[in-house]
């Protein structure tokens, strides 16, 4: 294989100020077994679906170098459900709270400008398994 240099283009989900969360973007956490996962529903409504009432999902989304997150808006099924936004690393375990709210509203966070280790953890809290979770943006700005 022959290395051809760096390829200099923004992530296809960065569009202008945003970056989109698509619902495959949400991972299921730990806290309703290993056996319940999460899935995608295309019936009415659409979007990802927990598998157990209480599941969180959490999306993982990285800072593009020179940007900083202000701003973060899930979008749910009419069910404004809580959501909390944290700062990660990839060298070290825990979370920092950047804010929480509740979806369909837009929530101003701490602003997270990115580091070479830094990432969001955006957590959906759910409570019933007809809930659904389309997706979300994320509003970044330069540094």
């Amino acid at each position: 294989m022959k290395w051809i240099g760096k390829i200099d283009k923004e992530p296809v989900r960065v569009y202008d100020n945003t970056i989109k969360l698509l619902p495959t973007d949400f991972l299921p956490n730990e806290d309703a077994g290993a056996g319940k996962t999460m899935t995608f529903d295309d019936t009415a409504p659409t979007g990802m679906k927990p598998g157990a009432a209480a599941m969180e999902l959490v999306a993982i989304v990285d800072i593009p170098e020179g940007k900083k997150a202000t701003h973060v808006d899930i979008y749910d099924a009419s069910h404004n459900l809580a959501i909390q936004v944290f700062e990660m690393n990839l060298n070290a375990s825990g979370l920092t709270s950047k804010g929480s709210g509740n979806a369909n509203t837009t929530l101003d966070i701490t602003d997270v400008s990115a580091t070479a280790t830094n990432y969001l953890a955006i957590v959906v809290t759910t409570t019933a398994t007809s809930e659904r979770v389309h997706g979300g943006k994320v509003t970044i700005a330069d540094q």
